[in-house]
């Protein structure tokens, strides 16, 4: 239980380190603000079909989390810089540093997608179920991209290394949305989760006949359960990267000694 204790205590201190990080609340506080201003907007004007409004908040919701992970790993580098050598286990270049970031970052990104459901709700009371069934689907969504920065630069390097390995992130987050939409365009199964993304709605082109708001059991079950796996099997994978290196690690200090 000791071990699982100062695990806790250092993805508390990541993300206590991350609440504190002026650039992730700027981006954050723009995103709440075109939120009410697109809401108003339609209030006003009604200017939006209701998929095509829930669309570009869904747009606006998948690029707030985007940029609040890339200003987290901005804030680590900046952690990196004032502690260049590590004196702590949730500081940037410590044993097991990745796996506790990693989670930190799922759990700020969560809170930060709930900030957005949250006033979402407010202004789409109607149609709360389909603003939180997207949000959370989006969030599922997002949340590979730090598992797949992290497979790519397992240490959580900067510099070269950390850009290179976001940009990969970036598009294993594009082509996993594109297998999305593209199922959905050629299997009925799949054709309810297209909608989750704005493709369906902002371009006619790509789309299917069929809008759907709502997504109903027993299809919604099933995505979760598809999302909820596809990122356990990644979870799993970076896990095994990462305890990979630790072992080439303590190998090489051995032969040192």
């Amino acid at each position: 239980m000791r071990g699982f204790f100062a695990f806790a205590e250092s993805v508390e201190h990541i993300l206590m380190r991350q609440f504190g990080n002026r650039l992730l609340w700027v981006i954050a506080g723009t995103g709440l603000f075109i939120v009410v201003y697109l809401n108003e907007i339609q209030r006003a004007t009604m200017r939006w079909p209701t998929e095509h409004l829930l669309a570009l908040l869904n747009f606006v919701i998948e690029g707030v989390l985007l940029a609040s992970f890339a200003v987290a790993l901005i804030w680590e580098s900046y952690a990196r810089s004032r502690h260049p050598q590590p004196g702590g286990a949730h500081l940037p270049g410590a044993k097991g540093y990745a796996i506790k970031f990693h989670l930190a970052i799922v759990l700020l990104l969560l809170v930060v997608a709930g900030l957005h459901l949250a006033l979402l709700s407010y202004f789409q009371y109607i149609h709360i179920l389909t603003v939180l069934q997207r949000g959370f689907l989006i969030w599922l969504t997002v949340i590979l991209a730090p598992t797949a920065y992290l497979l790519v630069n397992p240490r959580a390097r900067g510099g070269f290394a950390g850009l290179a390995a976001f940009f990969v992130a970036l598009l294993a987050l594009v082509a996993a949305e594109w297998v999305v939409v593209t199922l959905s365009l050629v299997s009925p199964a799949w054709e309810r989760l297209g909608d989750v993304y704005y493709w369906n709605q902002l371009f006619p082109r790509v789309a299917q006949e069929r809008i759907w708001l709502t997504i109903y059991q027993p299809y919604l079950g099933w995505y979760f359960l598809g999302y909820l796996g596809a990122n356990l099997v990644f979870y799993l994978a970076l896990v095994l990267r990462i305890s990979a290196l630790a072992r080439e690690d303590t190998k090489h200090e051995g032969g040192a000694r």
